[in-house]
């Protein structure tokens, strides 16, 4: 469904399916703008707000006040480095495990892959992106799960 507003189409379907993903992700805010017309999501004030460019003044929010605790990383894990090489997630979307529902993971912790062995498939704009192992290793640790949203340059998986 497509509406008119301000000199602009807006889909809002689109806009649904965004805050979907937003909604799934670990992101607190968001802003968008185009063709005059200016979108902000925050998962903090539940609510969702739309203003025309054309407005000349704009209230500026509050920065966030974050805890310490959330800040601040744990003692034993700032001392643990971690070893291998992290594949990450080139674009933001769903990750998939497995290919279908009824089909096995494509890789399991423990497993040994080689250079360009498809690891997972991540879902951006309905299309299906393989991502694929930098190195021949060994799979030591599955930093998702299945269907979880994931931000650009998210670890992925682990390999030694």
């Amino acid at each position: 469904m497509f509406q008119k507003v301000g000199g602009s189409l807006v889909d809002y379907e689109n806009i649904k399916e965004l805050i979907a993903l937003i909604d799934a992700s670990s992101l607190k805010e968001m802003e968008y703008s185009k063709d005059g017309i200016f979108l902000r999501l925050s998962k903090n004030e539940n609510k969702i707000v739309e203003t025309h460019a054309k407005s000349e003044s704009r209230e500026e929010s509050a920065p966030l006040a974050i805890p310490q605790a959330i800040l601040a990383e744990p003692a034993e894990a700032a001392a643990v480095k971690q070893e291998g090489k992290l594949i990450t997630s080139p674009i933001v979307g769903v990750v998939y495990l497995q290919a279908n529902p009824e089909a096995d993971a494509y890789v399991s912790v423990g497993d040994t892959v080689k250079e360009g062995q498809v690891l997972c498939l991540v879902e951006a704009m309905k299309i299906m992106n393989e991502i694929n192992s930098e190195q021949e290793g060994k799979i030591v640790e599955i930093l998702v799960e299945n269907g979880q949203v994931v931000e650009y340059n998210q670890p992925l998986f682990r390999i030694i």
